[in-house]
Parts: structure tokens; C-alpha cells; sequence
């Protein structure tokens, strides 16, 4: 199946209760850290912890932690990244989340092997799973276990989750565009992201010197469409490990900032 360029992008809602899910969105951008001289030369290690505030205006409306573990003994390839994602107590009086990410891949995050999504916002909840069947070159989406019809995949595509880290494995330089594909077990696109320029930037975790990217994922998901009033950006630390120090969602009435609060990093094998 070829691949489609998509030309969406993150709307605002304009009501409460759905400024929270938005979040989520920005959230689910994250990615790890890069640092070249692991094994398999992966940006990444089973014990890596990051934790982030997320923040509109001046206000902390959630959080989010990242971690990269080992795949256990019965669960598919070899590493597990999980994500996540809950709101404050006093945004839970206005719209509640808590959603649990995790994505399967092999050692050198050449591909997705598995992908599921506990998902759980005010008063919708999904248990979302994509299977991902090699052999036959397809995946298949289904949601409280109940399955779409499987759909063509090609050798190296990502989810919505290890696309992320499969970007962080790439040599970046200024003005470069790296495009991976990806599938939400829906459909394909190839995703994109640009390699902007250099700058500092302080979090509570610190100071960093950073490389400021803009991402591109559109077309994944319901939860984008169309709109010209509003931009992602991404900034990780320019050295070895590349951890991602602050996000930033632009749109027509504001900013939400996604910031670094604190990280622990795992050892190499």
C-alpha cells in the first residue's frame, strides 16, 4: 500500500473538556534519548525514567513518565517503551485522564512488533491493540478486542509510540528532513521531522543545550484535523544522551509547554 502525505494538523478546542485530551496528544510526542555509543549503537536503555509537567499557560494541568524496560519472557521482542499519562487532581474535576501506552520492538527498533493502549478520558475509555503480523506484512487494529479487517504494511514501519525513538536513531543535521513510516493499524503515512536549529533551554531538570526539531505525525488518529493555527516543537539536549527537555504546542490562543522535571538514566549492556 503506498504511502499518504497527510496534511493535518493538532486543532484547539475551544471547550474545557477538551483542552485535556489535546494535552495527551502533545504528550504522546515524547520521545527518549539518543546516545550513540550503546549496544546495537541504540539511542536507549531498559532502566531510562523520565518525568514531565505539563502546563497551560501558567498552570499544571498534568503529567507524564516515559520508561524503557525489557520485554519479559512472554511478551513479544526484546524491549518495551511505555508511556504515562495523567492529569492533576484539580484538573480530574474537569475533565479526568489516565492513559497507559506500550510499544514492543527488537533490540535496534527496526520495526513495531506490538502496540496497545489502555486509554482512559472523562468518559470514553479504549483498550486499543495493534497485532502486527510480519510474515504477512500487516497489522491489525481492534478495540476491546474486537478486530478491524488486518491492513498492508512495509518493512520498517513504527506505531504511534516506537516511531519516536526509531526517529532518535537517525543522524540529524540542521535543515534535514527524516521521514519513517508509521501505522495506527488503521492506515499508513510517512511521518516527518525537521531538524531546525540550536539554542538553550531551561526546565526544572536543568539547563540544556539543545536541538530544537518540529514534528510531524499528522493523520494518526481521530484526534487530528485540519487547521493552520498551530504548531509542535520539540527541543532535546545536544550531547550524548539527547533527552527531550521541553515540547511546545503554538496555537491561536496560547501555548501548552511539556517540560522535563526530572530523569534517571539506565545502564548500557
Amino acid at each position: 500500500m503506498p504511502h499518504r502525505r497527510s496534511h493535518f494538523f493538532l486543532p484547539f478546542p475551544l471547550d474545557k473538556g477538551s483542552i485535556l485530551p489535546l494535552l495527551l496528544v502533545m504528550l504522546n510526542l515524547l520521545p527518549g534519548r539518543l546516545d550513540a555509543k550503546e549496544s546495537y549503537g541504540r539511542p536507549f536503555n531498559p532502566g531510562d525514567h523520565f518525568f514531565y509537567d505539563v502546563k497551560w499557560g501558567i498552570m499544571k494541568v498534568g503529567e507524564a513518565e516515559m520508561l524503557v524496560e525489557r520485554a519479559e519472557e512472554s511478551e513479544v521482542g526484546e524491549l518495551k517503551f511505555i508511556l504515562l499519562l495523567r492529569t492533576t487532581p484539580w484538573a480530574d474535576l474537569i475533565y479526568r485522564v489516565r492513559n497507559r501506552i506500550e510499544s514492543f520492538t527488537d533490540g535496534e527498533v527496526t520495526q513495531t512488533l506490538h502496540y496497545r493502549k489502555d486509554q482512559s478520558e472523562g468518559r470514553l475509555h479504549r483498550e486499543i491493540v495493534i497485532d502486527v503480523d510480519w510474515d504477512k506484512q500487516s497489522a491489525r487494529y481492534s478495540n476491546f478486542g474486537e478486530p478491524l479487517d488486518p491492513i498492508p504494511i512495509e518493512p520498517g514501519c513504527q506505531d504511534p509510540y516506537s516511531i519516536l525513538f526509531a526517529y532518535r536513531l537517525k543522524d540529524k543535521k540542521i535543515g534535514q528532513r527524516i521521514r519513517i513510516p508509521v501505522t495506527d493499524g488503521k492506515k499508513t503515512i510517512m511521518t516527518e521531522i525537521e531538524i531546525l536549529r540550536e539554542e538553550r533551554v531551561k526546565v526544572r531538570a536543568g539547563k540544556f543545550n539543545c536541538v530544537s526539531v518540529s514534528a510531524d505525525v499528522k493523520g494518526l488518529g481521530g484526534v487530528f484535523s485540519k487547521s493552520e493555527n498551530a504548531a509542535i516543537d520539540l527541543w532535546f539536549s545536544n550531547d550524548e544522551h539527547r533527552i527531550i527537555v521541553k515540547m511546545i504546542s503554538s496555537v491561536h490562543v496560547g501555548q501548552f509547554r511539556v517540560e522535563l522535571r526530572k530523569y534517571v538514566l539506565g545502564k548500557s549492556a
